[in-house]
């Protein structure tokens, strides 16, 4: 009888030991393989929200309203009013707040103005078919290019697929308050127009999504500021 005990647990305490080496092993090949992804996918992000800057060093990090803040920091070269070159910031930074179904997770560019250069969502858990569309990238490819056989008659290959909803923030002023109208799907038309009243055409449905996506931007634009204050260098002597 107690044969008959011992021996299957001998051989499930083995299974089990095999079973954690064997886990052990997998994580230890898995975990470079997943940062290396993550570090690729946070490359392109930041190339997204920041086209033209240089990244100067890693990712910044500060406790901010009780939480961590990250954020990069950039430089690119321009031309000003006279033809002379000079160097201008740039900053990209994750922020979060609540949509309809979660936290909507983004990382957000902006110029040493204040200016919008770039917005992806990194994570998301919309309703399908309203909320969602914030990663929706629109078709280019028109009605009547299907009825050429199948043929496009536009390459849109080497263009940057970048969503509709988060194309329009770029040009956005985030030292103003950010709006929004009921405009429909956004296109490039619609640029000139809504930069003037500083808003974005909202998802159609999911007007909560759209002003869950501002609020971030605002809240993490005011993070920054804190976190970089808390980066400066002391003055001199103690002077404040």
């Amino acid at each position: 009888m107690m044969k008959d005990i011992i021996k299957p647990t001998v051989i499930l305490t083995a299974i089990a030991l095999i079973c954690v080496f064997l886990l052990s092993h997998v994580e230890k090949l898995t975990v470079p393989v997943i940062a290396k992804r993550a570090k690729e996918s946070r490359e392109q992000a930041l190339a997204l929200v920041l086209p033209g800057f240089t990244v100067t060093g890693d990712e910044k990090r500060a406790r901010v309203d009780g939480s961590d803040f990250t954020w990069w920091e950039g430089e690119k070269k321009v031309e000003d009013a006279i033809m002379k070159e000079k160097t201008v910031k740039g900053f990209a930074f994750l922020t979060k707040s609540p949509g309809y179904s979660g936290d909507i997770e983004t990382m957000v560019g902006v110029d040493e103005n204040g200016k919008v250069t770039g917005l992806t969502v990194i994570s998301q858990t919309e309703t399908p078919g309203l909320g969602a569309r914030c990663v929706e990238v629109a078709s280019r490819e028109t009605l009547w290019d299907r009825f050429r056989g199948g043929i496009p008659v536009r390459d849109f290959a080497d263009e940057a697929r970048i969503p509709w909803f988060q194309n329009q923030f770029e040009g956005l002023d985030t030292k103003k308050k950010i709006g929004f109208m009921r405009r429909g799907v956004w296109n490039p038309n619609m640029r000139e127009s809504l930069l003037e009243k500083n808003a974005i055409s909202a998802i159609t449905g999911a007007t909560i999504t759209s002003t869950a996506v501002i609020a971030g931007i605002e809240a993490g634009v005011a993070r920054l500021a804190k976190a970089r204050a808390t980066q400066a260098p002391a003055a001199p002597g103690g002077a404040r």
